[in-house]
């Protein structure tokens, strides 16, 4: 009789396991088919402004865009966002496509390609000789909830390189805060993109002015 309930119990117990066995497969399966999805978001560049005659800002110069670097905080693909000055978070489901400095230096590098004043304008790993390389530090790209209102903040420090006597032609550091104009995540992005446009569209002026005073004074030259 002992062996017999032995052999019972043993059995239930057996059928208990295999129960929450199935119970949490289930649980496990349906927890995983509503987890949020994920939201991703990228940031636009326009096109600078056209010139009348785009042929006359041409030069021969060749132009290398080296890595951006930024702050550790920077190197997530989360969206960040300040509460105050000491108090930060990220939005775990709103994310950007790649990270703010490799994606700051791509549209950093476009607009400057699109200028036409480069005969060449290339990313980093360098694959020949340039007459400048392009450095830069991203400061910030979050969306900041404090100090009256929601708005988008972006900060970017640059310097130029001049190739041929390793000297720092041009710096700037820049911040520029947008005011989030439509509810959500969008509108936070929508902000921070305006802002970094605002950004590029200085900085290009300055550095197309630099390299056209540079080319100008090539012996030779007919600028």
């Amino acid at each position: 009789m002992k062996n017999v309930e032995f052999e019972s119990n043993a059995q239930a117990r057996s059928v208990r396991a295999c129960i929450l066995l199935a119970w949490l497969v289930v649980s496990l399966a349906t927890s995983c088919g509503h987890a949020p999805s994920l939201h991703y978001y990228t940031l636009r560049t326009s096109a600078p402004p056209a010139t009348s005659d785009p042929a006359h800002r041409a030069t021969s110069f060749v132009l290398g865009v080296a890595p951006f670097r930024g702050a550790e905080i920077l190197r997530d693909d989360r969206i960040l966002y300040y509460q105050s000055p000491t108090q930060l978070g990220f939005y775990q489901q709103h994310r950007w496509a790649a990270d703010p400095a490799t994606m700051l230096q791509e549209l950093t590098r476009r607009r400057l390609e699109q200028t036409g004043v480069f005969v060449q304008v290339q990313s980093a790993p360098l694959r020949e000789p340039v007459d400048y390389v392009l450095r830069g530090r991203v400061l910030s790209l979050e969306e900041v909830d404090y100090q009256g209102g929601v708005k988008g903040r972006v900060g970017l420090q640059l310097s130029l390189l001049r190739s041929r006597d390793r000297k720092v032609v041009w710096s700037a550091h820049r911040q520029v805060e947008t005011a989030v104009q439509e509810a959500g995540v969008a509108g936070v992005v929508n902000a921070l993109d305006d802002a970094v446009n605002r950004i590029l569209e200085e900085i290009t002026l300055a550095i197309v002015a630099q390299v056209e005073n540079d080319f100008q004074a090539l012996p030779g030259s007919t600028k």
